[in-house]
């Protein structure tokens, strides 16, 4: 799909109008605007733009709806959201609304080279031995107070104290493959292969899901078994029959 050109103003109301849709169902000028916080008028405004640009389907007094390229494209504008949020959140250590804001500013002009290099640098934090919490830890104390030059010192002395002690593996990974349908929730794997022709497979190569990306479960589904995973700033869920086909090495602690 080429991308079409859209102002941060309407990225934001695909954006908002999947999110409706998700939430109730159905979107309708009048909650685009209580969520927007703007006037029915400029709500009528934008949605007849977006139609016109084919992106979602507008009659006055109907619901609304995205066709197939809106959809596209909101979803493309909330994992934007999602990645720049995680980032501000867990590497820069700043919480809350501020974090939210500052993603929503960000998100409408992150190029896609950035945004593959700051979900890399996130997995990264997550999973290399000589970084993770420890290191983000140490960093949220730095920007909390005075740390003085001596204390900078000491904390270098004894981070190279404990690395010398590390055993000497690249992570924390099992590295015999399994498949994805045995990780249990709360864990992280890497992605070692799936079935290209498969439908998840298919999926998974248009989203750049691609070997080495890092799975989170975020939960298992206890009467089906599909698995809910986060991965590279998308919230997908996996049917237990196509985890089974999904071969990743998963980390431990």
């Amino acid at each position: 799909m080429k991308k079409k050109a859209l102002t941060a103003s309407l990225e934001d109301y695909l954006e908002t109008i999947y999110h409706i849709i998700e939430d109730k169902q159905a979107a309708r000028v009048k909650e685009i605007a209580k969520r927007l916080e703007v006037n029915n008028s400029s709500v009528t405004g934008a949605l007849k733009t977006l139609s016109k640009k084919g992106l979602l389907n507008y009659a006055p007094y109907d619901v609304i709806t995205l066709t197939d390229t809106g959809e596209e494209i909101a979803l493309d504008v909330i994992r934007r959201h999602r990645v720049l949020k995680k980032f501000i959140t867990n590497i820069l250590c700043i919480e809350g609304e501020t974090a939210d804001d500052a993603a929503c500013m960000m998100e409408h002009s992150v190029t896609p080279e950035v945004l593959e290099r700051i979900v890399r640098f996130v997995e990264f934090t997550e999973v290399c031995p000589r970084s993770g919490k420890e290191w983000i830890s140490g960093f949220r104390r730095f920007c909390d107070s005075n740390f003085s030059l001596e204390q900078c010192q000491d904390n270098a002395e004894r981070c190279m104290g404990d690395l010398k002690e590390m055993p000497v593996t690249c992570n924390r990974a099992n590295q015999t493959p399994t498949p994805l349908s045995s990780v249990p929730e709360g864990a992280k794997a890497r992605l070692v292969s799936y079935g290209k022709k498969t439908v998840q497979g298919k999926r998974f190569t248009e989203l750049g899901i691609t070997p080495g990306s890092l799975f989170e479960i975020e939960g298992i589904a206890s009467e089906t078994g599909d698995i809910n995973v986060e991965v590279r700033g998308y919230h997908l869920t996996v049917r237990k029959v196509d985890a089974k086909k999904v071969m990743v090495v998963q980390f431990e602690g």
